[in-house]
């Protein structure tokens, strides 16, 4: 009998497993892959390692969610900060996104001319620090109901409550006219808002835009991959006496009588029955709606078909080794031929440290390539019947964009690579329908209808990308804190 299971061993679910094990609980995590990580996990080819999906390591900066969970675990993480944390190569330039404010705002100026930027970025970087505090000081914000909003007595309620129309109003129309009308601006914020938002500027509320345009700002990269924080994190819930079982895929979930959840899942073809007194699902709320019992499972799936909108991901990988170096390792390439193709405009490069010999080898460097997709698009393009001729030519546009714009590095040689697909990610990662990202920020969903991660079942509970405030590491972290102050909050009361 355990007090907690938490399904999938994403950030969001060894996150919120590492707290509640602190807290002296007893927990269970069931993964279904043989490793953690989900969409921030690895794979390894020919003695070198890939981060699958995510690849940035952001949140350290104003006590965010990933220095809380350092300080809170009492581990250190190896990494490095970068900057430039991304260089974004557009229409000919290519623009630095520097860490310090007058650096970042002398470039801006130079590719766009003509335009106030220094205070569009001075009230992106006092709505950021303000939202990082009131996710850290209010994480029951937003409210799941009446008794929430008691949590924001004795705050900065004041600062926060200014924060209210920036939710209310996208990034794009509170621009002025001289960046909004500029075209080129425009596109190249979309750009960066589709990496870390899901969205573009009309559709992105201003704090969840602001928060995302200052993502390259704190960006770290991580020794041994995006998923090394996940296995310090994995350390920590065994060292406070949690079990953390892989291979076990979830395929049912019912509430007995006893008001105890009994847990179905597989491994090596056999069923093994766990029971807990609360559930914890870090998985997509599609893929959770199809393991519930009851009367809870027409619940979830009236939310998981009100929130059907969400993007796959087409990936490259492959291994290069160059003469020089880069200086950056994130990269975003913007490509016409991409958009005519799939109606993505951008490839998002994602390459290993040189040093970093736990993921490569013999001077070569790995190299995580993604961009988006719509799954209605992948169908109807037959991705799904293994099109070759489609695949290759993805292929072929990611290794001439590439070797366009690195060119100046000098490639001495470049690795064998392999394409990932919507596809891909279902398989691999139990997705519904290889969706990744989670749900955009949109207004359509903002502030109070974003699923959040209490439940009409006051014992089950959820975290990850499709719940609040979702997308990414540090979202996903972010949002295993509010639930264990939730579920610590009401054991209390």
């Amino acid at each position: 009998m355990y007090d907690f299971i938490v399904i999938g061993a994403g950030y969001g679910g060894l996150t919120a497993a590492s707290l509640l094990a602190k807290s002296n609980k007893k927990v269970l995590v069931l993964e279904s892959h043989y490793s953690i990580g989900g969409c921030a996990g690895f794979y390894k080819r020919e003695g070198l390692l890939y981060d699958v999906g995510a690849t940035t390591l952001s949140g350290f900066d104003y006590n965010g969610p990933l220095d809380r969970i350092e300080k809170e675990l009492n581990f250190q993480l190896k990494k490095k900060r970068v900057d430039p944390g991304m260089v974004i190569h557009f229409k000919g330039k290519k623009i630095l996104r520097y860490r310090n404010f007058n650096k970042w705002i002398d470039e801006l100026n130079k590719h766009f001319p003509g335009i106030n930027h220094e205070k569009i970025w001075k009230k992106i970087e006092k709505v950021s620090k303000l939202a990082w505090g009131l996710l850290s000081e209010v994480p029951l914000f937003p409210p799941a109901g009446i008794k929430d909003l008691f949590s924001f007595i004795g705050k900065n309620t004041g600062n926060y409550l200014a924060l209210l129309p920036s939710l209310l109003m996208s990034f794009r129309s509170c621009l002025p006219k001289d960046a909004s009308n500029n075209e080129d601006y425009i596109n190249f914020l979309d750009e960066i808002l589709m990496i870390t938002a899901q969205e573009k500027s009309d559709k992105v509320p201003y704090l969840l835009a602001a928060l995302g345009l200052n993502y390259p700002k704190d960006t770290f990269y991580s020794y041994g991959g995006i998923t090394s924080m996940g296995h310090e994190i994995e350390k920590k819930i065994k060292e406070f006496k949690g079990d953390v079982k892989k291979r076990r895929k979830v395929f049912s979930i019912e509430k007995k009588e006893s008001n105890i959840f009994s847990v179905k899942a597989e491994f090596n073809k056999k069923t093994e029955v766990y029971e807990s007194k609360n559930i914890i699902s870090n998985i997509p709320i599609w893929n959770f709606a199809n393991i519930c019992g009851g009367a809870f499972k027409n619940k979830m799936n009236i939310v998981s078909k009100k929130y059907s909108k969400s993007w796959g991901a087409m990936t490259y990988y492959f291994s290069v080794k160059f003469n020089k170096d880069l200086g950056s390792l994130y990269h975003q390439v913007h490509s016409n031929e991409l958009k005519n193709f799939i109606q993505s405009e951008s490839l998002f490069f994602s390459f290993s440290e040189k040093d970093d010999l736990s993921r490569s080898k013999n001077g070569f460097q790995t190299i995580t390539v993604s961009t988006h997709i719509s799954i209605d698009l992948f169908k109807e393009q037959d991705f799904y019947g293994d099109n070759k001729a489609k695949i290759k030519r993805f292929e072929n546009i990611v290794l001439n964009t590439f070797k366009e714009n690195f060119k100046k590095f000098e490639i001495l040689e470049i690795g064998k690579g392999e394409v990932g697909t919507p596809a891909t990610f279902e398989k691999y990662t139990n997705r519904f329908e290889g969706r990744v990202g989670g749900i955009p920020h949109i207004l359509d969903y903002y502030p109070f209808s974003y699923p959040k991660n209490a439940t009409p079942d006051p014992n089950i509970f959820l975290v990850g990308d499709t719940v609040f405030p979702g997308q990414g590491v540090v979202g996903v972290i972010s949002g295993a804190f509010s639930v264990v102050y939730r579920i610590l909050k009401n054991e209390k009361s």
